[in-house]
């Protein structure tokens, strides 16, 4: 027979009284390791016929295949070398030299040692800036500490990078606003009433008089970045597509679904309520909780990296419930996988019948389907490689800003009210005038009362958990980088619609009621688009309710570059399609700007082409 080869002359393995021992061959396999195991069985049981190779390279011969391998991988390699080179230097907001005479006022410096004004110790920075230049373990063990705290992933972040672009190439679009701008206070102030309305249902917010205020107050803010004028339903949104439409929370946070054969229904262990939502009073008793660092002491035992003030009170609440408030989906910012909400989207529109990209080559096809390219199980993937962008988040983090957390820029506050010190240029007049201000001086009050911790007020931002912010610099945010990333691709291989051509939510929409225990059907509008671009800013926004992050020097800052790191993966990875002729991807950016990226019909006839980086598409 044509391409047989003869069979050896062994004993099937069934005839025990010819074959090897039981013991015998156990023996092997232990000694021998898998390897030599598969080689026997291999070998042995090798068929009277193959099947023949019949792969598209095999007719040109397989040097066809390695060389096409060798210049795509080249060509990526050098696009992204070129890239890298010039991206350098990024461009900072420059408070590292405008205030290091005064204690580096406006950069990061938690875990290391403060002084009883819960400022850093000025040779402590010298020396942590000498050891981010080293770059090396060594150095940064030789570090002051005011405590056992770690700085996080400060080497991760000089990882090099194997796909799309290198850690240090994304362009800052934004550049974090100094302390001492009107945009740092205006930041500063949303931040505040953020803590201060966390308990009142959004469901409430066209009613509910503390929101009357908060309109009342950033309406007054000179350089505020959100939509004007602030009305309850722009209120802690972000101005992209649709995302002023309807409720604040995504509808794809409130979608249940079923995963792995498992029925799940969104509902989140929320940190407990610590103020009435019509007031703002401070609640005591069974069922409340409260925030957290609301006065000096505090404020500088965390900051030097000794972790909570003990005791440290449970604040999670035991009853699930769906995200109703500032809290709750601070709450959900705080407790997820980073990626694992994109993937969740993915599931969920999956579910609803949400098509792939209408660009597909396999829209038109006959006899052939998607699986492991064009599809939603190829979006998963897509979604797990754009996760190095952690690395390039830290190091725009520990390398280029070293921006302060609210945290400590609350404690500038604290100190320039309270007169214990001064700062040259000061703080912005926009905060330090703010209403806001005698509202969280009282709040902190009571709730140093509610903990034992005294009777003073203060002026630093109530941190729902008793650790404060991570310990890593602020901006930009991690979590809004890989938001950016993660929703940048599910938008572009997804048919999602554009904002001349809507698609429209494909099921009922609905809002948390009051309590978070069930779901208000609505009669809104709402898109496909807007409620990712929703997803978006609620996870990133999530984070600044908690106290976490800013406004623009971290999270638009952060999705722009997220969405930059997804758009170039994109790009590079059109190379490596086997189907030809294809257009490419229908995106609209967080700007409202429509694309087409990641085709490859006119790239040229050689495999390994990489479609020049930085140009639209």
């Amino acid at each position: 027979m044509k391409n047989s080869k003869p069979i050896r002359n062994i004993t099937p393995l069934g005839n025990q009284s010819q074959s090897l021992s039981e013991t015998t061959r156990r023996g092997f396999l232990k000694t021998a390791g898998l390897g030599a195991a598969g080689a026997l069985v291999a070998g042995s049981l090798a068929p009277a016929t193959q099947a023949n190779e019949v792969a598209p390279f095999k007719a040109k011969g397989p040097a066809s295949r390695v060389q096409q391998l060798k210049e795509m991988r080249e060509a990526a390699a050098r696009a992204a070398a070129r890239d890298l080179e010039s991206s350098l230097a990024h461009q900072t907001n420059g408070d590292e030299e405008l205030y290091k005479d005064q204690a580096y006022a406006g950069n990061f410096s938690k875990t290391l040692p403060h002084d009883a004004n819960g400022l850093v110790v000025p040779s402590a920075y010298l020396a942590f800036l000498n050891a981010l230049r080293a770059g090396t373990q060594e150095a940064l063990d030789q570090v002051p500490a005011g405590g056992p705290g770690k700085f996080s992933s400060v080497l991760g972040a000089l990882q090099f990078q194997m796909e799309g672009i290198d850690s240090p190439s994304p362009r800052s679009k934004l550049v974090p606003s100094s302390i001492a701008g009107a945009q740092s206070a205006a930041e500063m102030v949303e931040l505040y009433w953020e803590n201060y309305v966390s308990d009142v249902p959004f469901l409430h917010y066209g009613s509910n008089p503390l929101i009357g205020q908060v309109i009342e107050d950033m309406s007054r803010l000179s350089s505020f970045d959100g939509s004007r004028p602030v009305t309850p339903q722009n209120l802690f949104r972000y101005a992209f597509t649709d995302a002023d439409i309807g409720p604040y929370v995504s509808q794809i946070l409130y979608q249940s679904h079923r995963i792995d054969g498992t029925d799940f229904v969104p509902k989140i262990h929320s940190r407990l309520p610590v103020s009435d939502p019509e007031t703002g009073k401070v609640v005591t008793g069974p069922g409340t909780g409260t925030d957290f660092m609301t006065n000096l002491p505090e404020y500088v035992y965390v900051e030097n990296g000794k972790g909570a003030l003990q005791p440290s009170p449970s604040v999670i609440d035991p009853t699930p419930r769906f995200i109703r408030s500032v809290r709750d989906l601070g709450s959900l910012a705080n407790s997820d996988y980073v990626f694992s909400i994109y993937f969740r989207a993915a599931i969920i529109l999956d579910r609803l019948d949400v098509d792939v990209d209408a660009n597909s080559p396999y829209t038109s096809a006959k006899r052939i389907s998607s699986f492991n390219t064009f599809s939603v199980a190829w979006l998963f993937s897509l979604i797990g490689r754009v996760h190095q962008t952690d690395s390039h988040a830290f190091f725009q983090k520990w390398y280029v800003h070293r921006k302060l957390r609210p945290e400590a820029y609350a404690n500038l506050v604290d100190g320039i009210m309270g007169h214990r010190f001064t700062l040259d240029p000061s703080l912005h007049a926009d905060v330090l005038n703010s209403s806001v201000l005698p509202l969280i001086f009282e709040r902190n009050r009571q709730l140093n009362v509610k903990r034992g911790l005294g009777t003073a007020g203060s002026f630093f931002l109530p941190q729902e958990m008793s650790v404060g912010s991570p310990v890593h610099p602020s901006s930009p945010s991690a979590h809004a980088v890989n938001a950016g990333a993660c929703v940048t691709m599910i938008k572009a291989v997804l048919d999602v619609g554009t904002p001349t051509k809507p698609k429209p939510w494909p099921a009922p929409p609905v809002i948390a009621s009051a309590d978070g225990l069930s779901l208000v059907p609505t009669k809104d509008n709402l898109t496909i688009l807007g409620e990712l671009n929703k997803l978006a800013f609620n996870i990133c926004e999530g984070r600044n309710m908690s106290g976490l992050h800013w406004r623009v020097s971290d999270n638009m800052l952060g999705l722009l570059m997220g969405e930059e790191i997804a758009i170039e993966l994109l790009k590079e990875t059109a190379a490596t399609y086997p189907e030809k002729g294809f257009e490419g991807f229908t995106l609209t950016k967080f700007d409202g700007t429509t694309i087409v990226v990641g085709g490859n019909k006119h790239l040229s006839a050689k495999q390994g082409s990489v479609p020049s980086r930085r140009q639209p598409g």
